[in-house]
């Protein structure tokens, strides 16, 4: 039943609402003394309430105000609207509805139940049966190397390069868990991020989660998405660029680093793009760690926090336990340092060049511009794709790349298994192609090329704007 509030609201029926009603809520920022509403087929939910029950956590507030069809199908199965229903409190007025069977969206939303029909949204329990043995097979290779070579220098590097391969193995695998791509049953899912992300790799889910589907919703919308929001670390639109340096926003905007090392690592971001990767795994084994701590999420609203389950304590904690243990393998605090700095950057690396790929470099959206723009779209001309300069050695981009090659497919279509991709991509390029949405592919060097460049002409920016 829906809470009491909503039901005091319908008492005299549902409500008609412009479209113009519910943007205004975007416009306000979905304050607390507004409705925040959202549209889903033209029927309008007040979700202020259900804020603090979503499952999803704060990624909802980036559809307040907009009409969250595709997004709202694209990230829940299709009982959810029962749920929603819970929540609604009119229906836009006729003028405003939009019926149209035509266009990209449409197309795009047909093909989705075609496959469907194909059975492409039903995962190979078998294929990723071998991908968690193949993982688990790599991180016994690198502990017994550590084991029996743990008295010397090339033992110790040789175990920490194939750990860092192991945990960015985990992550491609933990990623496909927890967007529900295996099992139908999301609870299994779910424990198998724990397993793979927590235990293995130790990343807490709900904080990768809240940080991913965040980034989904909203990809390269500055202001929203997490993802490109790094700077000064790293900046990546001019729209950064004026946030950092407007002195309104000093106050802000240099609460950790003061304004000459913000203007430093802009300047030479180019040549700290590789050290800064080096770092990325232990930055996020913090924000992990603080994530689960009982005030770790205390700079999101009240609401909008997300409940951390034993479950995900223990597998943090049991993750570290393994990983100090085999510590005891090195005959040496020296080598032990360098296999925990080898291993945790060798992971950083391998993650955030196929990380820094996937969006990094392609097109910034302000916040005003991804209101008027549809989902499909927004996801298309924000991703890049990464194919194999020799088409034979395809396997491997898709191996290395965890199937996150397919940015674009993925996006489009999240809970599609990786080992179906390579049968929707032709697809969707079509579809684009008929449409004339950019739709860009790469290989890996052009792609890292772009990604260079763009963080170049940020910097040329930036010493102009200084």
């Amino acid at each position: 039943m829906p809470p009491r509030a909503k039901l005091e609201e319908l008492v005299d029926g549902p409500k008609n609402f412009r479209r113009d009603d519910v943007i205004r809520t975007f416009e306000k920022k979905g304050n607390n003394q507004d409705p925040w509403y959202i549209v889903v087929d033209n029927k309008v939910y007040d979700v202020k309430d259900f804020v603090s029950d979503h499952p999803g956590g704060a990624v909802i507030l980036t559809q307040i105000g907009k009409d969250s069809t595709d997004a709202f199908y694209n990230f829940h199965p299709d009982e959810a609207i029962e749920t929603l229903a819970n929540y609604y409190v009119g229906d836009l007025v006729q003028e405003d509805i939009i019926t149209s069977k035509e266009g990209f969206t449409q197309e795009l939303r047909e093909y989705k139940d075609i496959f469907k029909k194909r059975n492409y949204f039903k995962s190979s329990k078998l294929y990723y049966a071998q991908k968690v043995i193949h993982n688990l097979i790599i991180w016994t290779i690198s502990v017994t190397i550590l084991a029996k070579f743990g008295d010397n220098l090339f033992g110790v590097l040789l175990s920490a390069a194939i750990m860092g391969l192991f945990w960015q193995q985990c992550g491609w695998l933990s990623h496909d868990f927890l967007h529900h791509q295996v099992f139908d049953n999301r609870k299994y899912n779910d424990l198998m991020g724990d397993f793979l992300g927590g235990v293995c790799q130790g990343f807490d889910p709900s904080w990768w989660k809240d940080k991913h589907n965040t980034h989904h919703a909203a990809p390269n919308v500055h202001g929203q998405d997490p993802d490109i929001n790094t700077h000064p670390i790293l900046t990546w639109s001019e729209h950064a660029l004026f946030d950092i340096f407007d002195p309104k926003m000093a106050e802000i905007n240099f609460n950790l680093f003061p304004r000459w090392i913000a203007k430093f690592m802009i300047k030479y971001q180019t040549l700290n793009y590789f050290p800064i990767l080096c770092m990325a795994r232990i930055s996020w084994c913090i924000q992990s760690i603080l994530f689960v701590l009982p005030n770790g999420q205390n700079g999101k609203p009240a609401n909008a926090r997300i409940p951390i389950s034993l479950t995900e304590q223990l597998s943090l904690g049991i993750h570290y336990i393994w990983y100090f243990y085999i510590f005891s393998f090195i005959s040496s605090w020296e080598l032990a340092f360098i296999f925990f700095i080898t291993s945790q950057a060798i992971c950083g690396l391998l993650l955030a060049l196929v990380f820094a790929l996937n969006h990094n470099g392609m097109k910034v959206l302000t916040e005003e511009e991804a209101q008027e723009m549809d989902f499909f779209t927004k996801q298309v001309i924000t991703g890049r794709n990464v194919i194999a300069s020799n088409p034979k050695l395809q396997f491997i981009v898709d191996w290395f790349c965890g199937g996150l090659n397919y940015q674009i497919e993925h996006h489009i279509f999240p809970t599609l298994p990786r080992h179906v991709f390579h049968k929707v991509q032709p697809i969707v390029q079509t579809l684009c192609e008929k449409y004339e949405i950019p739709y860009h592919r790469t290989t890996f060097i052009e792609g890292t090329k772009e990604v260079f460049n763009r963080l170049g002409q940020v910097s040329t920016a930036s010493r102009k704007l200084i």
